[in-house]
């Protein structure tokens, strides 16, 4: 069963580097909850820019949605550095450049790879916010705004700081296949 969007959010950040995360090596829980909490605001605008001639004026992601994505605003900034780290991990895998090395990348790298490598901090994030909305929109299919409209009104009664982590926990659950993204084991404390 595809669940809608990969649960909404994570479709933002995952977007960008589920090809180069299926490489073999697992992602840190953490970092998916970030990266999920921090695209949440980023998956809401999309579904609504894209549902809008499939859903009713009074559907839960066109009159709700709003509100919805401004209880993750505030979230957004402490998720950043983990998101950020899934991205750059992504972008390493892809590129087989560390990011120290980004000045010396040679011509096989990718201009715009390099440039992405250089970024420090929140220079980054128009972009990604940028790409991540244009991903997130182009995956949405007519056919899954209803599902979407029908898994958030689900969600919304959980506390903003709670879904990211749901999100990688249940990700942890379906994403044991071949090609799929993995998420490290969390031991038990």
């Amino acid at each position: 069963m595809r669940l809608p969007l990969r649960l909404t959010a994570t479709a933002a950040m995952l977007a960008l580097s589920q090809p180069v995360l299926a490489q073999g090596s697992c992602v840190q829980q953490a970092d998916v909850a970030d990266a999920a909490t921090y695209a949440m605001p980023l998956a809401i605008e999309a579904l609504q820019s894209r549902c809008a001639e499939v859903l009713p004026a009074n559907s839960f992601i066109m009159n709700e949605g709003a509100d919805l994505s401004a209880e993750f605003e505030p979230l957004r900034d402490s998720a950043w550095p983990g998101a950020r780290r899934l991205l750059v991990g992504a972008i390493e895998s892809k590129t087989g450049a560390k990011r120290e090395w980004a000045d010396q990348a040679g011509p096989g790298t990718g201009g715009i790879m390099q440039t992405l490598m250089r970024m420090e901090g929140d220079a980054l994030r128009p972009f990604v916010d940028a790409l991540a909305l244009q991903f997130i929109a182009e995956a949405i299919e007519p056919d899954t705004c209803g599902k979407a409209n029908a898994l958030l009104p689900l969600l919304a009664p959980l506390p903003p700081e709670n879904y990211g982590a749901l999100v990688a926990t249940v990700m942890g659950f379906v994403g044991k296949k071949e090609g799929e993204m993995q998420i490290c084991e969390v031991l038990p404390e």
